[in-house]
């Protein structure tokens, strides 16, 4: 039985406690034009500095903070590039923010340790900013691309990027100084204290705060939403914004919203996306491979991985460079049952989010052709950007073929095979093909993310991947991989824990073509794709040309009052109504002696019998006794006949009924 999601909501936080909020790398002003960046503590506890540095991405010249310096809960300071020290009074005036305010200038930050330096500097044109602890790991990280000159980079509290990124006069907290910058540096001004949900399945539900300090607490008011959410605003500067109906698929898309806090006569809009994701996904993303093409999986040598253990190889590939570059695996999972689908025209996005929603870079688009119309579920589905001369694999249908067994298969599709995809040129597709050769295909460990769309346009799944569930962590010498079996019930917000199935960002092992394995604690673990596995049932369902959710074993597409499975058991045929199945005789004597018809050909179907007295409850019975012969009209069926004990009580009522099992 499929089950019925009523609610899955993600609220990420980030790894560790101190978040990059704020970053400005190319101010507009002449004078007060230093770079500066801000560092929010999203815990309950204060945390000392002592030790920690922090360097953009040339990875040469640390930047140590000075000692004795520590950061409170809730708590931003802001580091400015200030070579002579001179200039943090007027940067507080100029930004209108009060001298309590923790800024620090680079100018006091040591130098006595060797290679490193006040300020390793921003670069405009893109950079990143990376904190380290004292014991040299990074516990912070923000990248960014060129900047607009005099508007700050900023991100939300769970170290993701605000919806438009750079800061805009009025939202999110940002305001103008006097010296004709943008950005919102420290927490004096109008800021929200929570992190938005930017996710949601079935339902939603989000409680925002808003704080102004020194004044009285701000009304929030819908600015933009969709129809199906409602906002109830509360005392004390909080709201919540909830759906006023179930989501569905025609939803399944980004959602831009805005809300506006005001106070005393000052506003701000507070925006992010919002990403409704399909409850019922008939594919899901199993694996994608990060591995730089310079790196080995789980990093290493050709013989060792980094942590000297037995070097770690793909079930496909082995042991090579790039773990056989870009490529991604899905499974098709259909209703969650043995069928099959038509994947004709369907899209396979491959995007990340750069704080405006899911953006897509690149579509792949299945083609007309006739394989993809009936793809069995239980599917993996391989997509790989080198054919088989480049160390890749060329497109082949039922590479392996375990329906009736273990009920997986698999399927690999080269992109540049224009066969079975509809290729119309780079600014549509978003790479090229050239003399057979794919390039401008990206997938990696920067943010990698997916998302599956019909030939309807409908949004299948996704967008799923790094950014979603985790946020972050894939390093460029691992593959993203689901550690969990392949259900309907798989969902992009699930991520895989001590307890917990669903995808992990640090898999040391990849599986190309194969079910994934992984550990459970110090089980083994590999996925299970019984649920697919071809029966003799789902044979005799399509047979009568049923599909879908008409061919599962409770439906009942002849409305006659009994199920599939129990035609197939009894006979019967499920495309007409013929309710006289199971036919049979009743006989009174010593005991009660019923003769009935089952199906004789299918080892794995196991019949019961169950005794009532009302109807109501039942209890199971075994027979005094039972025995078959061959059934005089129905092929593969006999003719049972079962005797049970007779109630001989004055006007005793017996029922009897024969269950069995979905095979």
């Amino acid at each position: 039985m499929k089950p019925i999601l009523l609610l899955a909501l993600l609220s990420l936080s980030a790894s560790a406690d101190l978040v990059i909020t704020e970053v400005m790398p190319s101010s507009g002003h002449t004078t007060l034009k230093g770079d500066w960046w801000e560092l929010t503590n999203t815990g309950t506890s204060a945390v000392s500095l002592d030790g920690y540095y922090w360097n953009d991405d040339d990875g040469i010249t640390p930047s140590y903070f000075p000692s004795g310096i520590s950061i409170a809960p809730n708590q931003s300071i802001i580091i400015l590039q200030d070579a002579l020290g001179t200039e943090v009074g007027t940067w507080k005036i100029a930004w209108g923010i009060s001298a309590s305010t923790t800024v620090l200038s680079s100018f006091l930050f040591p130098e006595t340790i060797v290679g490193s330096q006040k300020f390793s500097g921003l670069g405009g044109t893109g950079d990143s900013v990376i904190l380290y602890n004292p014991a040299g790991t990074a516990v912070a990280e923000v990248k960014f691309g060129a900047a607009v000159a005099g508007r700050s980079f900023v991100y939300h509290e769970d170290a993701t990027p605000i919806y438009n990124q750079t800061s805009v006069n009025g939202r999110n907290g940002a305001y103008t100084s006097s010296q004709a910058d943008v950005g919102s540096p420290g927490k004096e001004k109008i800021h929200f204290t929570t992190t938005p949900i930017r996710h949601a399945l079935g339902t939603y539900s989000y409680t925002l705060n808003a704080l102004r300090p020194g004044f009285a607490a701000p009304t929030l008011t819908a600015t933009s939403i969709p129809s199906f959410l409602t906002l109830s605003t509360s005392s004390g500067g909080t709201a919540t914004l909830t759906t006023n109906r179930a989501l569905t698929i025609a939803d399944a898309t980004n959602h831009n919203i805005a809300i506006t806090a005001t106070s005393a006569g000052v506003s701000t809009v507070h925006e992010f996306v919002l990403s409704i994701l399909n409850t019922s996904p008939s594919v899901i993303l199993n694996e994608y491979n990060a591995v730089g093409a310079a790196n080995y999986l789980n990093g290493g040598t050709a013989t060792v991985d980094d942590d000297g253990g037995a070097a770690s190889q793909d079930t496909y590939f082995g042991r090579a460079l790039g773990n056989g570059g870009n490529w991604a695996e899905f499974v098709i999972t259909g209703n969650g049952s043995a069928s099959t689908m038509d994947l004709r025209g369907w899209k396979i996005e491959i995007g990340k989010n750069l704080g405006n929603g899911f953006v897509a870079s690149d579509t792949i688009t299945l083609s007309q052709n006739v394989n993809w119309q009936t793809v069995p579920t239980g599917t993996i589905l391989t997509i790989i950007a080198k054919d088989s001369s480049a160390g890749g694999r060329n497109t082949q249908f039922g590479i392996r073929n375990n329906r009736s067994t273990t009920g997986d298969t698999w399927t690999n599709l080269y992109i540049g095979d224009t066969t079975y995809t509809t290729y119309t040129n780079l600014a549509t597709n978003g790479y090229t093909i050239a003399a057979g050769t794919v390039t401008g295909l990206d997938i990696n460990n920067d943010g990698t993310q997916f998302r599956i769309r019909n030939a309807s346009n409908q949004n299948i799944y996704g967008p799923v991947g790094e950014g979603v569930a985790p946020l972050d962590g894939l390093s460029s010498r691992e593959v993203f991989e689901l550690e969990g079996h392949p259900t309907t019930a798989v969902t992009p917000l699930m991520r895989s824990s001590s307890t917990e199935q669903g995808y992990d960002d640090g898999a040391s092992e990849s599986t190309f073509g194969s079910p994934n394995n992984w550990l459970d604690g110090t089980t083994p673990r590999t996925q299970n794709f019984l649920p697919f596995r071809l029966t003799a049932f789902i044979t005799w369902t399509a047979s009568f040309g049923l599909t879908g959710n008409n061919a599962l074993a409770a439906a009942d597409p002849d409305a006659d009052g009994r199920s599939n499975l129990q035609e197939y058991a009894f006979g019967g045929d499920p495309t007409v109504k013929d309710a006289d199945f199971p036919n049979g005789s009743l006989n009174i004597g010593a005991n009660l002696s019923w003769t009935h018809a089952r199906r004789n050909n299918d080892a794995a179907l196991i019949f019961t019998y169950q005794v009532s007295t009302d109807l109501n409850q039942w209890t199971t019975i075994s027979p005094l006794s039972q025995a078959t012969v061959a059934h005089p009209t129905k092929a593969n069926f006999g003719n049972t006949t079962v005797q049970f004990p007779k109630n001989t009580a004055t006007n005793a009522k017996q029922f009897f009924r024969a269950i069995t099992n979905e095979p």
